[in-house]
Parts: C-alpha cells; structure tokens; sequence
C-alpha cells in the first residue's frame, strides 16, 4: 500500500474491467492537485470498496477538509447508482478554514460485480468529483510456465517435477491444463480450484524410455487471465557404455589379437567411456553363445576337412571360453562421463586332443572369434532364451550395454629339430670332446620362437639360447665332453619361451618364462685311457706319497705300504711326542687336528669352522684358510641347523604317528580277534539289503564356497549364467518365505553387499511391468519375477508410494539361494488415462533399482459384430410367422459391461424388439452375447428401426436393423 492508500491488487483489478488506468493514478493525482489549489483537501482522493459480496453492506468515509485561509461554502452531493447511498450533512455556512466536512458512502451490491461512480464537491463556484469504486471478490492467478527436466539418461525411468500455481486474489480461481502431445508427459491435477492465497502444486512426470529432445507445449487456462502455454523441455540421451581405442579415443569394435602359441598370452588395453551424466555400475559378460562365434577351428582349412572333422568329432573337447580370454577388471562402477582402462587377455587353449605328436606333426592353427559386453546393471529380463514362433528375443537393452568383438588364432609351436630328435655321439675318451651339428627349423609363418636348452651335465650347447624368425632356421652344435667314465642317455629339453599371462583380481602380469618343452634324445659313452704315473717318494717326516701340496696322488696299493707305517706313525702318535714341545703348550688337546710341516697355509682349509690344526712336533696352532666366498657364515652355520632340526623333528613326528596308529590298529585287531564267532552259519554279509532309491532332491550339488559365477578373477559368460538360471527358476518359491531376514543365516547373507558382478545376478524383471489397456474400475494383476543365482540369501524390497498399487502385497521376500520368487503387482484405478510409474526397489537394503510400470486406462466399451442387421423370414415356417435374427455383443476388455438397449422412436412407431429388452444386461470380461432381434409385422409396422446400445459408463453404438419382406 502506497501513500495514497491503494495498492497494487487494486490496480490489476479495475484494468480487469476495462476503466482507464489514469482513473486509479493520473487522475486521483491530478484531482488531489487541483483541490489542493482550490483550496480544500480531499482524504482519501477516492473512495473504494474491496472484495464487496452480493447482499451485504459496506461503508466508506469521505473527508473534505478546508485549508484555504477563508471560510468556503462545502456541499457533497450523492452518486447516481441506486447501488451506493450518501449520508452527509451539508453545512448553510461556510467552513472555517481548517475544519472539514465528512460524508458516509454506504454500498450495497445485488451482484458479484465491479462497479463506479463519482461524488460531486462544491467549493463555492468550483465542482470536483471524488470517484467511488466497488470490486467484487476476484481471483489473481500466476505459475511458472516452463518446466526444464534438463539432460538425463534413456533409462526408462519416470521423472518429475514440481511447479506451482498461485491465488493472489481474495477468490477462487479454477485452471485446466490441456496437453494433446505424444511425448509421455502425464500431468497431474490437469484442473482444480485455487483457494485464495494459497498455492496449487501441479506435478509434471516425464518417461525417459528413449533418446530424444523434448520440447513440447501445454495449453494452461486460468480464471479471469488469457490462456498460456506451458514449456515442457528435456534432452533425454542414452545410458551408453562406449568402449575406445586408448591411443585415438575413438568408438574400437574389435579387438584384433593376432596369432599367438598355445599356452602364451597376448595383452591389450582398451577404455571403457561412461557416455551418460548418470553414475552405474557395470560388469563385463562373455557371451560364448553368440551368433557367429567360433572357439577352435580352423577357418582357412578346407570344406572337405572340416566336414571330417565333423564326423570325426569325438576328439574335440570342451573349452571354456572364460579361460580363453580374461578382463581386468570385469566389473565396476563408472561416475558422469567417466573413464577407465580394461585391460583385455587372449590365451588359446588346444581344443583338439587326438594324442598326435605336435613336435612331428603339422602345426595346428585355430581361430577363435567371441563376443563380449560391457552391460550396465539393473532391472532385466531372464538369461535363458525362449523361442517364440522361430524368433529368438533379444534379451539384451541395446541401450544399456556396449559389445566388442575380440579375435585371435592359436598355434601349436613348430620347432623341428633336424636330424630327428635323437643324437647319437661317438665312444670319446676322458677330456675328449664330439660335437654334432644340428639345425632348429621354424615352420610356423606367423611367429618367431624363443628357445633356451637346459644345462645338462657332461653335453655342451652353443647357443645354448636364442630366437628363430618365422620360416628360418638356426644352427645348433651339440657337444659331448664327459668329466667321467660310463654311458650316457639323457633327454635334453627345450624350453619354449613367451609372454605368459599371472591373472590377479586386480591387474594382469606378463611374465617371459617357457610355456612349451621339446625333448631331445642324447646317446654317449665315455672309455677310460690308461696311464701310469710315476710317484715321487719323500723320505722325510711327510707322507712318503705326496704332490706339491702334500696330497696324495694316484699309486698303487703296494707302493703305498712301502711308507704307510711311517706315516701312520706321524700322524697317529703326534699327541705322544714331546719333541720340541714348547713350555706353554703343555698339553694337547686330542680334538687339534695335526697339519704336515710342507702344508701350504692356502691348503688347511677345514671342514668345519670348529676343526683346529696344530704342527706334529712343536704343537703351534697352525694357521687356518677360511674363503669368505665359499664358506658359510655364522647366521647362514644357524639356519642349516635349524633346518637340519626341523626336518630331523618332522620324520621322528611322523614315526611316532605311524607307530601309534599300526599300534591302535593292533589293538583292534585284537578286539574283534576276541569277539568273533567261530561259528559260521552260512550268511553273507549284506546279503539281501537294498539301497535307498536317490531323489532329484538328494543328487543335487550343494553350492560350494567358492562358486564359479562367484570368482573376481573369471569372466561371466552366458551359458554359465543360463546353466545358473535353469537350475534356480526350476525351484519356485510360492510359501513358506521370510518377509525379513530371521534366521542367523539369513541375517548374515542379507547384510552383505554385492559386488556389480553378483548383483548381475540377482534378476529382477521384467524390467516393464506393461498391464496394457485395462479398464476403469477393474483389477489386473501381473508378476515380477526375482530370481536369485547365488548362493546366499537375498533380501529384495519394493516402494510403492502411487495409490493405484496398494493392493499389492508382500512387497518383501528373503530369497533362498538358487531360487525364484514372485512380486504380485495389482492394479486398480478409476482415472482414465495413461499411466507411468517407476517402483524402485532395494537388495539388501544397499543396492536400489527401479522397474517402469505402465498401463492404459480406458472406459468398458462392447462392440457389435455388426452394425446393420437384415431380417427374412425363416425358411421352416411361413413369411407371417415372423423375422428372427441375432447380434453378437464382444467384451474385449478386462471388466464386466452392463448395457442397455434404447430404440430411437420415429413417427410410425418401431416394429422390432431385441431380447434382452427390458432392463439391463451384462457382458461378461472376454466373453461374448447374442442378442435376438425380432420384427413384429402389420400392416402399419415399418421396415426399418435404430437402437442405440448404450454400455454403463462406456461408449455407445447404434444398431439399424431392416427387415426384408
């Protein structure tokens, strides 16, 4: 309210009724001025009256005031309108100046509407008119009119959003909001009333089931305002996973691995593009039973080999195309447009086992072609394919996961050893040497070979290691240099090397180590040469047989014992000589070993670091050579101790173990030995009893700790998860459920979290519950399937917060592992329409998903086989007898139709009557209902009659019958 005492609302409300904006602003000014000049002052400039209601009274003050600096003659004068009443006592004198004049104008409206008129002031000789304004209660509606959803995901997800519709206005206002569009917009209320001063939220849902962008208009009529339109904008873009080349960051749909050896590992990164401004969790299945995928075969070879293959095709064993190929990581979660690096492995596995000899024989070549998916996890359909009419469906939402193409080939090594793989050296003799050419031929085209020989004793190798092209060869010689006599027969191996791959739960390792042998055949003997040596004899106190470093060397025996009394006089009585005996070794310890005087000091080296040498006659300790490079040192003495003791512990252990059970067992043979009857009286043991027939119940495996489908490390295919499924959705759990978790089992499995790659596992679906058209009224029930393949209890809960659904009940069920249950959803509603509503749902009170709902709500309707009906007369009686035909009513919706037949009377009357006639029939759902159509004739009756089927709050259809004389 401003200085002058109206306000805004007031302004709105008198353009309303098309008077002059300058009545309300210009005008009251301008008067104001004007009698300010004329001397009078007018408090307020007009008089007005809000919200006024038919039949009833209001009343308004009007003061005139005189401030000139003489007494003025002030006379007010009444309006013309019937509606408003002047009660004022004009003044026979003049005002003094500073007193004034006041007026009460009384209004009593006989209709809610606007109206004016004007008071007439006299001011001595001047006239003025003061307005009078009457407003009847009025509504003032406002509301945003454009609703931006922004962008978000084609997730089939049911969005809203609020807007509101205001009432400034002192009355109710309605509004109706119209939208004949063909996005799946649902407004809700589309018409109402708005109480004055109070607001009306309007909720706008929105489906995002496929990528588009949304821009679409809704016609708004509100109360006493023109109408509007409503924007209704979205970008709705696909969920989409997108796979990219690391180096060019464009779209990669093959991986092209190339050729690689049996048993060796082929490693390549790609990255995984979260293309979406949405968060999810996504996991990596192999889908080994796609269309087109080849697991070992050969796609180069013949037509006529491959068909004997075929029929020869008992050697072909099973491969499990997870051990094929490996993704690191294969399951995660991925934010808004977020990225992250898979890396991707290729390992052939030989598919062919037919016992040949891949070092003789050709090299096997297989080609390997799979199909992978990276799949965003949620709501979905079952795993197992359902044929329907030769059509397979496609259980995959191509909007929801991104496939790759992964191809390879496999080859066998193809190292051939020429001539053959045995060698044969010559007789050598000791320190002799034979040496054998060999040449290693690479025949396979495609890759080259890494080999290293492994040392074996007494054959030398040069090279001993190294790596042949593909198609080349290498030249190898083979040497027999034997250290001792004999005959040699020894497999030498070569070790194939290549990248092998150490698979982890976190990353994948590439080590260079052999992954293939090859065996090779080696013959040698060795003869000894005879050779006298002539020993040097030492007559001094030495041994008479020595060398330079006084060991003995190669003589005979009867040379020996020529000097072996001396010698053993030297050493075995040094303790009892006391030959140049020093005074301060008076005695010698018996554990001194006695070291020769012509020992070299590099020489005594002792066995062990407790042995002790002293000199045969003057008892010094002799100095002792330890060699730091081959000696042990004092942790190095501990730890051989410790060992020796471990294991001297473990075989004592294990003896007494043995010895307490062959003990045990003596004993009990010793018991029965008591008890046994000697008596034999003829019967066999277990003669007659029969074993217990096995269930399906009783044969089935219980689930392991460690279930396939369970491991990080291993790829989810899809012939695994069918294999899952068939065996869980065969045991359908209808009673006997928990609604929550109440066992110690129960509560300990629902309280896990589930990994993405589990939690792919759990199905939920569909993923849309489509009731289709249904009626109003009428309750239709569908099912959703949960089905759990793992082997832990799931806890799966539904919200349901719309009205349409609260019939459904449970809504909570503990799966037990491999098993499937059913969600009833049941549908009532008595608005007409289409309807949307995402129900989300929770796993374990951790992981939320959401499954759309839709369904079409139309009225009961019947429809006619026929519109037109020609009665003749039956060909058994006479024409007089009369005409007789049927109409076939069809209810080809899901709720009872009660209907009633109405005849359109014309002038002449109406000669035909339909059975049942009189009251109302019904119409069973899906069921059908001949009517009989009769025509009386006369000779006024006309021909010709209408009859409109009018179907309880449904359609109506009009049937025209003729009768054919």
């Amino acid at each position: 309210r401003n200085t002058h005492g109206y306000n805004m609302l007031i302004h709105v409300q008198y353009s309303s009724i098309a008077q002059p904006h300058s009545c309300l602003t210009s005008k009251p000014k301008r008067m104001e001025m004007e009698a300010d000049v004329l001397g009078v002052r007018i408090s307020p400039p007009f008089v007005e009256f809000l919200d006024a209601k038919a039949g009833q009274l209001y009343k308004a003050s009007v003061t005139v005031q005189n401030i000139s600096k003489s007494g003025k003659r002030l006379r007010i004068h009444g309006p013309l309108s019937k509606l408003f009443r002047l009660t004022v006592l004009n003044p026979d004198k003049p005002v003094a100046p500073g007193l004034s004049l006041t007026a009460t104008v009384e209004y009593s409206p006989e209709t809610d509407e606007n109206n004016r008129d004007r008071l007439i002031l006299l001011s001595e000789e001047d006239v003025i008119e003061i307005p009078v304004l009457a407003f009847c209660p009025t509504c003032f509606l406002e509301m945003d009119l454009e609703v931006d959803f922004g962008t978000v995901v084609a997730n089939s997800k049911v969005i809203s959003k609020e807007i509101e519709i205001m009432n400034h206005g002192s009355a109710p206002g309605t509004f109706k909001i119209t939208y004949k569009g063909a996005s799946p917009i649902t407004i809700v209320p589309t018409s109402g009333t708005v109480e004055p001063e109070t607001i009306q939220k309007i909720r706008v849902e929105f489906c995002t089931h496929q990528s588009r962008t949304v821009n679409e208009q809704a016609r708004v009529q509100l109360q006493r305002s023109e109408d509007k339109v409503l924007q209704i904008k979205a970008d709705v873009v696909e969920q989409a996973l997108e796979v990219l080349d690391p180096t060019s960051e464009k779209r990669l749909e093959c991986v092209w691995f190339g050729p690689a050896y049996f048993g060796t590992s082929k490693l390549q990164r790609v990255v995984l593009f979260n293309n979406s401004p949405q968060a999810s969790d996504w996991v990596a299945v192999l889908q080994d039973d796609a269309v087109g995928a080849e697991l070992g075969t050969d796609t180069e070879q013949s037509t006529d080999a491959a068909l004997l293959e075929m029929r020869l095709g008992n050697d072909i064993k099973e491969v499990d195309a997870s051990a094929v190929i490996s993704c690191v990581p294969n399951e995660g979660k991925l934010g808004p447009y977020e990225k992250t690096t898979i890396s991707l492995c290729f390992s052939p596995v030989y598919c062919r086992d037919n016992g040949d000899d891949t070092n003789s024989a050709e090299p096997a070549k297989q080609d390997y072609a799979l199909f992978m998916k990276f799949e965003i996890v949620g709501s979905k359909d079952s795993f197992i394919q359902h044929e329907v009419n030769g059509i397979l469906p496609s259980r995959d939402n191509k909007r929801s996961c991104v496939e790759l193409a992964i191809t390879g080939t496999g080859l066998s090594v193809s190292l051939i050893p020429v001539p053959g793989p045995c060698f044969s050296f010559d007789e050598c003799h000791m320190g002799e040497r034979v040496d054998v050419l060999c040449v290693l031929n690479n025949r396979s085209t495609l890759l080259p070979v890494a080999f290293k020989f492994r040392k074996t004793a007494n054959f030398i190798i040069s090279p001993s290691k190294g790596k042949i092209d593909a198609g080349l060869q290498q030249d190898v010689m083979f040497s027999f240099a034997p250290h001792q006599i004999g005959s040699f027969k020894v497999n030498q191996l070569i070790d194939i090397l290549g990248q092998v791959s150490v698979l982890d739960s976190s990353s994948i390792q590439m080590t260079f180590r052999p992954f293939h042998q090859i065996s090779l055949s080696f013959t040698g003997i060795c003869k000894p040469l005879t050779r006298k040596i002539q020993p040097r004899f030492n007559r001094g106190i030495t041994p008479a047989v020595t060398n330079e470093t006084g060991q003995g060397v190669e003589v005979g025996t009867d040379e020996l014992a020529k000097c072996s009394a001396s010698v053993r006089m030297a050493v075995l009585s040094a303790t009892k000589s006391n030959i140049h005996t020093q005074k301060r070794s008076r005695s010698l310890d018996r554990n001194y070993l006695i070291a020769f005087p012509n020992d070299r000091s590099a020489s005594i080296r002792p066995h062990s670091r407790n042995e002790h040498y002293r000199s045969i006659f003057t008892k010094v300790e002799r100095y002792n050579y330890v060699d730091p490079d081959f000696a042990y040192t004092e942790e190095e003495e501990r730890q051989r101790k410790a060992h020796k003791d471990y294991y001297i512990q473990f075989i004592q252990n294990l003896r007494e173990t043995r010895l307490q059970k062959a003990k045990q067992s003596r004993l009990v043979s010793r018991e029965l030995a008591d008890v046994k009857d000697e008596v034999d009286i003829g019967i066999k043991p277990a003669a007659g009893l029969r074993p217990r027939r096995l269930s399906l119940r009783d044969m089935e495996l219980e689930p392991k700790e460690e279930w396939p489908s369970l491991r990080r490390s291993r790829l989810l295919t899809t012939c695994t998860l069918a294999a899952i499924e068939t065996q869980s959705t065969s045991r359908c759990v209808t009673e006997g459920f928990n609604v929550i978790p109440s066992t110690t089992q129960e509560i300990e499995d629902c309280s896990k979290t589930l990994t993405a790659q589990q939690l792919h596992q759990v199905i939920i679906g569909p993923s849309t519950v489509d009731f289709g058209e249904v009626c109003v009224q009428s309750v239709s029930s569908r099912q959703l399937n949960i089905v759990n393949n793992l082997p832990v209890h799931v806890w799966v809960q539904a919200e349901i917060d719309c009205q349409e659904l609260q019939q459904s009940s449970p809504l909570s069920h503990v799966v037990p592992p491999f098993s499937r249950a059913l969600l009833p959803f049941v549908f009532e509603t008595n608005k007409l329409g289409k309807f949307q509503k995402s129900i989300t749902y929770t796993v374990n009170k951790k992981h939320t998903g959401h499954v759309l709902v839709l369904a079409t709500v139309i009225p009961v309707a019947l429809e006619l086989s026929t519109s037109e009906r020609v009665l003749t007369p039956t060909h058994s009686f006479l024409a007089e007898s009369g005409y007789r035909t049927t109409v076939t009513l069809h209810n080809r919706r899901n709720h009872l139709a009660e209907f009633t037949w109405k005849p359109i009377i014309t002038e002449r009357g109406i000669a035909f009557s339909i059975r049942p006639a009189t009251g109302s029939g019904a119409v069973e759902a899906y069921k059908d209902l001949e009517c009989e159509v009769v025509w009386h004739p006369s000779y006024f009756s006309p021909q010709e009659g209408h009859f409109d089927l009018c179907v309880h709050h449904g359609n109506t259809t009009r049937l025209r019958c003729v009768a054919k004389v």
